[in-house]
């Protein structure tokens, strides 16, 4: 029980310095697209660059998106690695104290 909660305790402390230690990155994804109005959105051309602008803005989002999404597995999967290794050294200490124990 104790090892659970103490592994719940490292990898909340675990998330937290990346937290304080680093800005996360706004998204740059400039200039967003504004609506012009119904009656300039019935020139095609005018609909066809507005259409343009908001699939660019929008396809800059996705990746922003999934970039930090990458990120964020990266910080889990380090935490993940961290607590492991936590375990398998209190396992191989545990192991040592009940040996020395039974001699």
């Amino acid at each position: 029980m104790k090892r659970i909660i103490l592994a719940a305790a490292l990898l909340a402390c675990a998330t937290t310095p990346f937290a304080q230690g680093s800005e996360v990155p706004k998204s740059q994804c400039d200039p967003k697209p504004e609506y012009p109005g119904r009656l300039v959105m019935q020139s095609d051309s005018r609909a066809k660059v507005f259409n343009n602008d908001v699939k660019k803005y929008a396809d800059c989002m996705k990746k922003y998106v999934a970039d930090r999404q990458a990120a964020t597995k990266e910080n889990s999967d380090a935490a993940n690695a961290a607590i492991e290794e936590y375990n398998t050294v209190m396992k191989k200490i545990n192991a040592a104290v009940d040996e020395a124990k039974q001699q």
